[in-house]
């Protein structure tokens, strides 16, 4: 005669594994009332396991959408207001510029922050960009001079000093913007935008003639819909603005 083994708590079986999407183990406390109660907490748990799966799911999909979004979303684009000259400084015609001089200044706007921080960038962006400066010469007398308000000057003060310096052609920059913004929406749901922007204008004179050779504004953006971008990402801008105007080809 078989003997029939006790489910008693001191003579319970081994654990036992059940696999949802998820691993999980359960070890049943078995009672009087035998397997059935044990097989209902073993499918209750399962399905708590599956929801918590389902949810993770749900909720990496969600953000895989949410960062195509925003990386789909963000665009570049790059505005000249040109007065006079051509769009690029070098564009393999013009050669004989001579002995160059950049000066550059900043117009910015009352509450601008950390201008300091801001001019010091934008010095370096310019220095980087005349580096090896296609169509001229950037050596003594000329060069890249520090922030001043050269505006202030007469350009018929300006000519005469760097005439007389020996200098040929004068490159003035005034900075107005290098920064990021960020727009909301306070409608539900409440959206947001945010970019970086590089906005300044160019003028180059001729120090024999006093021609004006070039004149414009230029400004260059990158930002869209869901973007936060910090403000050291405005240097991008920069950099690929005046590589663009000087013709030197596009940096992105």
């Amino acid at each position: 005669m078989r003997r029939r083994r006790s489910l008693s708590p001191g003579n319970s079986r081994q654990p036992r594994q059940y696999d949802s999407i998820v691993y999980c183990i359960f070890r049943p406390t078995y009672h009087s009332s035998g397997r059935l109660k044990a097989a209902a907490e073993v499918r209750r748990y399962a399905l708590q396991c599956d929801r918590v799966l389902n949810m993770r799911v749900i909720y990496l999909f969600l953000i895989i959408i949410l960062t195509l979004l925003i990386v789909s979303c963000t665009s570049t684009s790059m505005k000249i207001y040109r007065a006079a000259g051509k769009p690029t400084i070098c564009d393999g015609k013009n050669e004989g510029l001579g002995h160059i001089v950049v000066l550059p200044e900043t117009a910015w706007r009352n509450d601008q922050k950390e201008p300091a921080k801001r001019a010091s960038m934008a010095l370096e962006e310019i220095k980087n960009a005349f580096q090896g400066f296609p169509c001229g010469s950037l050596s003594v007398p000329g060069g890249i001079k520090n922030f001043s308000s050269w505006s202030s000057k007469l350009e018929s003060e300006l000519l005469k000093q760097f005439s007389i310096e020996g200098v040929d052609t004068i490159i003035l920059l005034r900075f107005e913007e290098l920064t990021p913004y960020i727009y909301f929406t306070f409608s539900l749901p409440i959206l947001w935008a945010g970019s970086n922007e590089a906005d300044f204008r160019i003028r180059m004179l001729s120090v024999k003639t006093g021609d004006v050779l070039t004149d414009m504004r230029v400004r260059r953006t990158t930002g869209g819909p869901f973007n936060i971008r910090p403000a050291e990402w405005s240097r991008d801008e920069l950099k690929a603005a005046l590589h663009d105007i000087i013709g030197k080809g596009k940096t992105e």
